[in-house]
């Protein structure tokens, strides 16, 4: 009887010390998701604060764009200036880029992602209206200075000039971003 109640206890004793085992790998297991879940949490701050900071800097480069460049369009000064609207119109055309670059960051981040913070799910939910209006913000300013250019093109030709102008070239066009079927920052 002595090995049955000794066996019985080493069962026992075996029982208690994998349940234990178990309830303390889940314990930390759950410790390490917080942490990792909290680290993205930050990950996806600090990611929103560069693409905001982005964004920022676009809507002055925009400002600058149309003050400077595209509301003192005339035909006089067009064909001397276009190397200078051109390089303004490239160095905008950057901007956008490098907030394509944060959105694919963020996409990562925020792709089908639940967070325990409303601040880290409202950045998530903004950023793709923010990126699809600052893209047809820039396709509608491209297209209104290419737009500029065929009428002087045409202005001149029916001068018998033979001054040209290039249309800006992006690949860029108008884009649906966060799929809500509206094209938000589309101007024409």
């Amino acid at each position: 009887m002595n090995y049955r109640r000794l066996a019985l206890s080493m069962i026992t004793l075996s029982f208690i010390l994998i349940v234990s085992g178990g309830v303390s790998s889940f314990v930390l297991g759950l410790k390490r998701d917080k942490e990792e879940i909290y680290k993205r949490i930050n990950e996806v701050n600090d990611e929103f604060e560069v693409f905001s900071t982005n964004t920022s800097v676009f809507e002055s480069k925009r400002d600058e764009l149309h003050n400077e460049v595209l509301n003192n369009i005339y035909y006089d000064t067009m064909y001397d200036e276009d190397k200078n609207v051109k390089n303004t119109l490239s160095n905008y055309e950057h901007l956008v880029d490098e907030l394509t670059k944060n959105t694919k960051k963020l996409n990562g981040l925020c792709e089908d992602v639940y967070y325990p913070d409303s601040k880290a799910n409202a950045k998530c939910n903004n950023y793709k209206s923010i990126y699809e209006q600052v893209v047809n913000y820039f396709v509608s300013d491209i297209s209104v200075y290419n737009s500029n250019v065929s009428k002087y093109n045409e202005y001149q030709k029916g001068n018998n000039s033979d001054l040209r102008v290039d249309k800006y070239k992006t690949k860029k066009d108008y884009i649906d971003y966060n799929n809500d079927k509206v094209y938000d920052g589309k101007e024409e």
